[in-house]
């Protein structure tokens, strides 16, 4: 059986690799935690040394992980394979204006050129696909549902919308598309087909692909149809994609800046409409694009740049997030059936060069240190944001608020540095943080490509000895002595094994460890990347009591599967 602590003991010195002497390390240990395990003892020169001391309370009956945070969007085949990825998201702004109707039609908006386009290339439907190969490798769809209106008439890359002002804004009057100087009724019948939550007569599984209105619970109704049998075809449906940024990425159907009232009602007529259709779906809303729109609406932009933001000071003047979960609970308690499962937003680290593949010295050692704008309530992003921003805390908080119950998804974020150590180092101690805070869903965007370091960090997690094998699902709490060596514990429910994440934070200098677990006959394997390499090395351990090198930027998983008494 496993006791009810283990110890892992770090020194290092001056770039020098040293153990500390037991004295020290007992005098450090008390003074942390208290009290000194009689069983605690290493050996090597006292002089100088820096201790680092992990624990983990293995008696602890932890908090589960969710399977869903080791996402990814758009993967194919071999990637969610390779990677061990959970689910799939079909996302991103193209998303916003698939016509399901006729399988592969999209429109791009502003980032290509507002025209139309086929990225599947032949004319099968694109979505059916998708979460068909999605189940093939018992991965469940995050499945974007449109909400924007229109949806691309054809898949012609001729056709485009024309004029389209740089930025939308506030409507000529209450209820018109039109903005001040642009009225997009003739790019939306040149590009688009109107898009409607609801389908007013009887359901087609197959409607005429050459239709003039789509309606989305009719698409619904199809996936639940077409795959009879298999519900976990429509197990999330995230509400559209950052629709505080319609009136700039797809301004040439959507102009309008969407208000605090705008994203709630529209919000409601989809999600509902869904509902109805697909009762067990996890609805996730409102997807909102990062950190000005978790405060504001898009209609607050003005022409002052949020200075005024008239739209929140007329609804109370709270944050954006804390009403609009508000106001849907209350719609929820009238109904009786929620129309939310979870709270879903993007957020992309906002410090300069972090979210990019500069590999200079400051930019990885920011990269690695902004990773604590998760969870740190004492870490000023070094952003233009200049202020707290803990993340995972101030949603939940704001949850717990509002409307208690609901879950919490983060569906893009991406951290950068893919192909060197600073990469793997990041999403290494993301993912942790995903699992430690308790965090539902999440989905890296896109993919980490599963042969770069970053990838091999995704694998750590997902399938770290490339047979399916994955972090354990129950959180353990585990505290280091020092901010630069992370750790995250967790336990298997199912095997009893306990997996120990160990992310060497420093791209300089190396760490030697002593663990001081007490397992009875343990059989015990490391799995290790390298600092920059995207290889796991896989070995068996002899003794949980021999020095463990954590070589610079390197991750190490120590996996101690306890094995029944001779």
């Amino acid at each position: 059986m496993l006791l009810a602590v283990a110890t892992l003991m770090l020194a290092v010195t001056g770039g020098w690799l040293v153990a500390g002497s037991p004295n020290l390390m007992a005098q450090a240990f008390d003074r942390l935690f208290g009290e000194v395990p009689s069983s605690l003892a290493m050996q090597g020169d006292p002089s100088g040394v820096q201790t680092v001391q992990v624990r983990v309370d293995l008696r602890a009956a932890g908090r589960p992980i969710s399977p869903y945070i080791y996402g990814v969007a758009g993967a194919d085949l071999d990637v969610l394979r390779e990677l061990g990825a959970t689910t799939n998201r079909w996302g991103g702004n193209p998303s916003s204006r698939y016509n399901w109707a006729n399988g592969h039609a999209w429109n791009a908006g502003r980032d290509w050129e507002f025209r139309n386009v086929n990225y599947l290339g032949s004319e099968a439907s694109a979505a059916d696909l998708f979460v068909t190969e999605a189940l093939s490798m018992g991965v469940l769809p995050v499945l974007t549902v449109p909400m924007i209106g229109w949806v691309a008439r054809n898949d012609r890359t001729d056709i485009r919308s024309q004029g389209v002002p740089a930025h939308g804004g506030a409507a000529i009057q209450a209820g018109s598309g039109a903005v001040a100087g642009y009225d997009p009724a003739s790019n939306r019948q040149l590009t688009s087909v109107a898009s409607l939550p609801r389908k007013p007569g009887s359901m087609v599984d197959r409607p005429d692909p050459a239709s003039t209105v789509v309606y989305q619970d009719e698409w619904v109704h199809h996936l639940v149809t077409q795959y009879t049998g298999q519900p976990s075809a429509v197990s999330f449906l995230a509400m559209d994609n950052e629709p505080d940024l319609w009136s700039e990425t797809h301004a040439d159907v959507h102009p309008v800046r969407m208000g605090y009232e705008d994203m709630f009602q529209t919000f409601e007529a989809y999600a509902s409409a869904a509902k109805d259709q697909a009762p067990l779906a996890r609805v996730l809303g409102p997807d909102v694009s990062g950190w000005t729109s978790y405060w504001y609406s898009a209609l607050d932009r003005g022409t002052d740049n949020f200075a005024t933001h008239a739209d929140r000071r007329a609804h109370g003047d709270q944050p954006f997030l804390a009403w609009w979960l508000a106001r849907v609970a209350k719609n929820d308690k009238a109904t009786g059936r929620r129309s939310l499962d979870l709270l879903d937003v993007h957020f992309y680290p906002q410090a300069s060069g972090v979210d990019s593949q500069a590999h200079d010295p400051a930019t990885q050692a920011l990269r690695i240190r902004s990773t604590r704008s998760l969870y740190d309530p004492g870490y000023v992003d070094e952003s233009w944001i200049d202020e707290p921003v803990m993340l995972i805390p101030r949603l939940k908080g704001w949850i717990a608020q509002n409307y208690p119950g609901t879950g919490l998804a983060i569906t893009e974020y991406r951290w950068g540095g893919e192909g060197d150590a600073s990469g793997a180092v990041a999403l290494a101690q993301v993912l942790g943080i995903f699992g430690r805070e308790g965090v539902d869903v999440a989905n890296y965007w896109t993919f980490p490509k599963p042969n770069s370091p970053a990838g091999a960090a995704f694998r750590l997690y997902g399938n770290f000895d490339g047979r399916g094998a994955r972090f354990g699902d129950v959180s353990l709490p585990v505290t280091s002595s020092r901010p630069n060596v992370s750790a995250f514990a967790a336990r298997n429910s199912k095997t009893g094994a306990i997996d120990l994440m160990l992310i060497n934070g420093s791209l300089l200098n190396e760490a030697v460890t002593t663990l001081d677990v007490n397992v009875a006959n343990p059989a015990t394997k490391l799995y290790q990347v390298l600092g920059g390499s995207s290889d796991i090395v896989e070995r068996d351990l002899s003794s949980l009591r021999a020095p463990l090198s954590l070589p610079p930027g390197s991750l190490t998983l120590v996996h101690i599967v306890p094995q029944a008494q001779s």
